[in-house]
């Protein structure tokens, strides 16, 4: 009886001894793989920070003032939509310039930073914008043409051009291939006040000195709305030339109902009609 008793002892303690042995062993590997795990993080770490780093110094090498930065904002924004045989693209800095210059006392001013990059015809489009410097740029929709007689009076613009200013769109620079960036930095140019208020006036006046024709009187309506024509919403009539010498044509909705014309006088003024016949 005695001999069982000190022969359970024995295994007692030679499993006692075992499992002492296998914790130590064990806690002596966790060691080594969580110093291994901790070398690995370590490595990581500097890994991602060596990325990082690469990743920041790639966003500040290209410079937010530069016709390829230029480029990527028209792309993003208006897309490769125009011909760019006969497109050509100016960048000015607008900061502190008001925002409506027919009311320049009533009007809101753009913000420092705030750039403009004008198509060379209005139906191009232009992009007025202040850019993020984190690959997104503030858009302010703001008209090509102050048309709108609203545009006069000072309470209007001073509320609208504060209601522009404040609701930009923010948009997402694309990922625009190299080769098609190239393509638009030859068209880019800077301009400046007194190039582009002569560029303005000459322009004018071949608007004002070109004889009104079939051929150019749909180009005369485009300019004057700054855009092209909604052929998928309407149907335009050909324009017709009146004794006076005046070019005119309407234009009806997908039912044929009126919805409107155009008149466009020896001057290349454009008046534009309801369908009830009044100016709008």
């Amino acid at each position: 009886m005695k001999y069982k008793y000190i022969a359970t002892g024995l295994v007692v303690a030679t499993l006692g001894l075992s499992a002492c042995d296998v914790n130590i062993n064990t806690g002596s590997g966790g060691d080594s793989k969580n110093s291994d795990k901790q070398g690995n993080n370590n490595n990581d770490n500097n890994q991602s920070s060596s990325n990082n780093n690469t990743s920041s110094n790639n966003q500040n090498t290209e410079s937010t003032n530069s016709p390829q930065h230029y480029a990527k904002v028209w792309l993003s924004v208006i897309g490769n939509n125009n011909d760019i045989d006969d497109l050509k693209i100016s960048h000015k800095d607008i900061s502190g310039e008001v925002l409506n210059p027919y009311n320049e006392s009533a009007s809101a001013t753009f913000p420092n930073g705030t750039q403009a990059l004008y198509g060379s015809y209005t139906a191009a489009g232009q992009v007025i914008y202040k850019d993020n410097n984190d690959g997104t740029i503030d858009v302010y929709d703001v008209p090509s043409h102050f048309q709108d007689k609203r545009w006069d009076e000072d309470e209007y613009s001073k509320n609208e051009s504060n209601r522009i200013l404040n609701n930009p769109k923010t948009v997402n620079l694309k990922n625009i291939s190299q080769s098609e960036i190239d393509n638009f930095t030859s068209i880019i140019s800077e301009s400046s006040n007194s190039s582009e208020s002569s560029s303005t006036d000459d322009s004018n006046n071949d608007d004002s000195s070109e004889k009104v024709t079939r051929d150019n009187v749909i180009d005369k309506v485009e300019d004057y709305e700054g855009e092209q024509l909604d052929t998928s919403q309407y149907t335009y009539k050909e324009p017709e030339q009146s004794d006076n010498g005046d070019w005119g044509f309407s234009f009806t909705d997908k039912d044929g109902d009126l919805a409107g014309s155009y008149i466009v006088d020896q001057d290349g003024n454009v008046t534009k009609y309801d369908e009830d016949g009044e100016p709008e």
